[in-house]
């Protein structure tokens, strides 16, 4: 466990990676004058960086870690955010990984009881590390959700709608839901693991190592941060009138439960997965956008130090000694 100063006596040093754009920049201005406000007079070595990218965010990040001192790097944005930071950092062990929501969606938090605690500067700085895992994608990897289909579709054709002028994040959203609906629905996909082959065409689908992705959907509810498994989730193609009447049970987790959407779901428990697709395919992993042929994907155990806020939890206990 670490604290602020190790017990040889090294400072912790707390590191802000802030995303400027993140959830439409509305709280990092205020964010930034926060923490210097909470913590300039306190004895803590920190630093607050603005980023300028994606690539400057991995670039950042990887040169702090090359310093080689114990330090707490905070992705302070959304999930695309952790996603970059986690991407630059995992593999070096003498650094923690922390997040400070400030995007639109947030759904790494979701995992956490009392998750308003990440938005409080001390109790950041109070926490502790714990192990959590992450999602290998070829050489990618995931804190929380990898999605296919019709919701991969949505993140991608929002690209579609930026130009236009007064559309805002929200509306851009629901617009391409709308554009997404009235093209093709349905992916060929072949998943091979452990447990068998899934073959067939299906509107959406998830491997999954946390409960939510798209701004609260509850598409993996069995899932858990730190059980060394991840969670399959696919939904067969069904028509677009049985999409609009059973969204509600998918976003809300009831999906595994509720018979009228049940019979068209497989949910699995799996530590590995190949997923091939019949052409290139739109990809979401924490909300960044990819395309592949083909991906193979693994559980990594333990493999993300993550900085806990005091106070903060994980939802519930482990599902993983059922699938050891």
């Amino acid at each position: 466990m670490y604290s602020e100063t190790a017990s040889e006596g090294v400072t912790m040093k707390h590191i802000f990676i802030i995303n400027p754009v993140a959830g439409n920049g509305k709280l990092q201005e205020t964010l930034e004058k926060t923490i210097h406000l909470e913590l300039k007079d306190r004895k803590i070595d920190y630093e607050v960086y603005i980023t300028k990218s994606e690539a400057d965010t991995r670039n950042f990040t990887e040169l702090k870690c090359k310093e080689n001192v114990q330090a707490v790097l905070y992705a302070c944005g959304g999930d695309g955010t952790l996603h970059e930071v986690i991407n630059a950092a995992c593999s070096y062990k003498h650094v923690s990984i922390g997040v400070i929501p400030v995007g639109s969606g947030n759904d790494f938090i979701k995992n956490f009881k009392n998750n308003i605690n990440f938005n409080d500067i001390n109790l950041q700085t109070e926490g502790e590390n714990i192990e959590l895992d992450l999602i290998k994608v070829n050489n990618e990897y995931a804190a929380t959700v990898l999605n296919i289909g019709l919701d991969a579709d949505v993140a991608f054709n929002m690209n579609k709608f930026k130009k236009i002028p007064f559309i805002q994040g929200p509306t851009r959203y629901y617009l391409s839901i709308l554009y997404s609906l009235f093209n093709k629905l349905g992916k060929q996909i072949i998943v091979e693991t452990e447990n068998g082959v899934i073959n067939g065409s299906f509107l959406i689908g998830v491997v999954a190592n946390g409960q939510y992705y798209g701004s609260g959907y509850k598409c993996a509810p069995k899932a858990m941060l730190n059980d060394g498994i991840l969670d399959l989730c696919f939904v067969e193609n069904i028509s677009r009138l049985k999409i609009l009447s059973l969204i509600a049970s998918y976003k809300k987790g009831e999906h595994l439960e509720n018979p009228k959407i049940s019979k068209y779901v497989t949910y699995d428990k799996i530590k590995q997965a190949k997923i091939k697709f019949d052409e290139p395919t739109n990809v979401c992993m924490d909300g960044d956008k990819f395309i592949y042929n083909e991906v193979n994907i693994s559980a990594e155990k333990n493999a993300l130090n993550f900085w806990l806020p005091k106070g903060v939890q994980l939802q519930s206990q482990s599902f993983g000694d059922n699938y050891s």
